[in-house]
């Protein structure tokens, strides 16, 4: 699932590696996604204030959530 998803990142950021888009997934509400090509890691931010900025790992989500986030990115990238 990682790798579809990195690979949506990478065409919808048209050379940039992260997405500032909501995702309203079960653990938490996260403001973008970003992918990181040098570890190969997914990591998901939430923006608190102004100088907090909380980084989850893509791969400790629930396969529910991932699959969440797999849907939402191919709706936007095939419409």
């Amino acid at each position: 699932m990682k790798n579809k998803v990195s690979s949506i990142i990478k065409i919808l950021g048209i050379g940039l590696t992260e997405l500032i888009m909501d995702f309203e997934l079960e653990l938490y509400d996260f403001n973008s996604i970003e992918y990181d090509e040098k570890s190969d890691k997914i990591y998901l931010h939430i923006f608190e204030d102004d100088d907090l900025d909380i980084t989850y790992d893509f791969d400790d989500l629930s396969e529910d959530d991932q699959l969440s986030i797999y849907v939402t990115l191919s709706s936007i990238l095939y419409n």
